[in-house]
């Protein structure tokens, strides 16, 4: 098997073990005899030309991880031990293969589940991909990912009758939810001394910026730079999905929730690169058009992420067109994305 001890180990004195500060540097990760990675990483962004639906091997990263969220599930519940290192097995070839964003795409367009252990998949795909944006190495991608994908587990510890409760929760069945941050941080911490910072990682995700958070009311500084950016992709990934109290948001609708209504919560340059990476209108998407045209996208633009350019597919009636038309929403002032389109909603 594996040994990732190269990556468990915290070399940093920071007591989160959290990235180093000089996140453009690219290092050959020695993960105990793991292949050496040296190519730099592509740009952000997929091309369109080249659609993750086909991509089985998208797929079955995507199942792979699944499957080891809900064996995680199954053990936290069984009160048995979680082993990191078939995680990160599975979390090493996606970044060295630069599928990171390719996976993002898939779980956002095509992955409806809402069950936890889906939720921990995408929020670990999601924060990989801020990332890879903020300039960390694979170590640090890989290190950001583990924290992602174990932050939720003391969730499996709350009965069902809770999380599936419909409607607003009542006072008592929220202070149960709000326990869970506590119930994380002992289950990881009874997997050895070096996952403690993992631990408290997961101590911290739901605290803020502004001190509003908690369990803790910790502010500023005092959180781990991976704890805001779990926290943020956590609240985000959340809000796009149906839940069992309200309907899923529409990505834009969730973003402006997010950096709007939670001002303050998160540092800015994570807010800002979470805008630059996290898109609201992934490539090969359906978007409804304000003069009721219906496009697909293309690509996206970080500096115009409300504006990507779009293949426009049917027109203002309903009526496929017969040669689709490539339009730039950047340099098109009347056109503005006013919803999402599934492909099942498709005239």
């Amino acid at each position: 098997m594996v040994q990732f001890s190269e990556i468990l180990r915290k070399k940093e004195k920071k007591p989160l073990s959290e990235p180093s500060q000089n996140h453009t540097r690219k290092e050959k990760v020695s993960v105990s005899s793991v292949r050496s990675v040296d190519e730099p990483i592509k740009p952000s962004g997929v091309d369109p030309q080249s659609t993750v639906r086909h991509d089985e091997n998208i797929k079955t990263y995507y199942e792979q991880l699944l499957e080891r969220a809900r064996d995680v599930r199954d053990r936290v519940r069984a009160k048995q031990g979680i082993p990191a290192s078939p995680i990160l097995s599975i979390l090493h070839p996606i970044t060295i293969e630069d599928l990171i964003d390719q996976l993002y795409e898939y779980t956002v367009l095509y992955i409806e589940d809402n069950d936890l252990p889906s939720h921990s998949v995408c929020v670990t795909v999601a924060c990989m991909k801020l990332a890879k944006g903020m300039g960390y190495d694979t170590k640090e991608i890989l290190r950001l990912g583990l924290a992602a994908f174990f932050e939720n587990v003391g969730m499996y510890l709350i009965p069902d009758t809770i999380l599936k409760q419909e409607g607003k929760l009542d006072p008592r069945s929220l202070a149960v939810i709000r326990k869970h941050p506590e119930l994380s941080a002992q289950v990881i911490s009874q997997m050895g001394e070096a996952f403690h910072w993992l631990a408290r990682v997961a101590l911290q995700v739901h605290e803020r910026s502004d001190g509003s958070g908690y369990p803790k009311g910790l502010s500023g500084d005092e959180i781990s730079e991976f704890a805001s950016i779990i926290g943020l992709v956590d609240i985000y990934m959340a809000m796009i999905r149906n839940r069992p109290y309200r309907k899923k948001y529409m990505e834009t609708d969730a973003v402006k929730s997010v950096i709007g209504i939670d001002k303050g919560k998160f540092p800015n340059k994570i807010v800002k690169e979470f805008l630059a990476e996290i898109s609201l209108f992934p490539v090969n998407s359906y978007v409804l058009l304000n003069n009721k045209a219906i496009g697909r996208v293309l690509s996206t633009d970080k500096n115009h992420p409300l504006k990507p350019v779009i293949e426009l597919l049917y027109d203002g009636v309903g009526q496929k067109m017969k040669r689709g038309k490539i339009v730039h929403l950047s340099n098109s002032p009347l056109l503005r994305i006013v919803d999402t389109v599934g492909e099942e909603e498709l005239p």
